[in-house]
C-alpha cells in the first residue's frame, strides 16, 4: 500500500470558512458519462475551480508546508465535490483519468457531518480481483486533509452506513 498522510485543520480558520461558504454557493454538475460509466454509478456531483485562483495557490502552499512537497503542476483540474450516500463501495484509482496521470491526489474534507463513514476507504492491492479488503480508512472532520499516491485503491465509504453528503475539494498533481 502506498504512504497516505493526514493533516488535521488544513486551512486557517477564516479561510476555511470563506472556502465552505463558497463551496455551498455553487451550482454543481454530475460527472460526465464515461465517468458514471467506470464507477458503475453516479454518486458525486462537482464544481470545477478556475485553472489559477487563490484557493489553488493556497493549497500549494500548505501542500509544502505540511507535507514537503512541492506541487510541479496540477494534471487535472481541482474541484469542489458534492459526494453522496452510495449503494455499494467502488474502489478505484485517480493515476489515469481521461489520458492525465497524476502522480498524486489530496482530498480536503470541507462541510459535513463528522463520521468515519462519510470518509474514504483505502484497499490492499489484490492480483485476483484488483483490490482486497479495506486496510485504513480515514473518517471525515472538516478541515482535514490526506494526501497519497494516485495509484492507490480508495472509495468513499458512505456504503458502509449512516453516511451523508459531504463536500471536499479534491485535487491531482504531479
Amino acid at each position: 500500500m502506498s504512504k497516505i498522510f493526514v493533516q488535521e485543520n488544513f486551512f486557517d480558520d477564516e479561510t476555511y470558512k470563506i472556502i465552505v461558504d463558497q463551496m455551498l454557493n455553487q451550482e454543481y454538475i454530475p460527472p460526465e458519462q464515461y465517468a458514471i460509466d467506470r464507477k458503475k454509478s453516479c454518486y458525486w456531483h462537482y464544481h470545477q475551480l478556475p485553472e489559477v485562483c487563490e484557493v489553488k495557490t493556497e493549497i500549494k502552499r500548505l501542500v509544502k508546508k505540511y507535507f514537503f512537497y512541492e506541487i510541479e503542476k496540477f494534471t487535472l483540474p481541482s474541484i469542489y465535490t458534492m459526494v453522496g450516500a452510495t449503494d455499494h463501495p467502488k474502489p478505484h484509482t485517480d493515476d489515469q483519468i481521461k489520458g492525465f496521470v497524476p502522480k498524486y491526489q489530496l482530498i480536503i474534507y470541507m462541510f459535513g457531518p463528522e463520521s468515519i463513514n462519510n470518509g474514504t476507504g483505502f484497499y490492499e492491492r489484490d492480483e485476483d480481483t484488483g483490490h482486497g479488503e479495506i486496510s485504513l480508512h480515514v473518517g471525515f472532520k472538516p478541515n482535514r486533509a490526506i494526501f497519497f499516491s494516485a495509484d492507490t485503491i480508495h472509495s468513499p465509504l458512505q456504503w458502509a452506513g449512516n453516511g451523508s453528503f459531504r463536500y471536499s475539494i479534491n485535487n491531482f498533481f504531479k
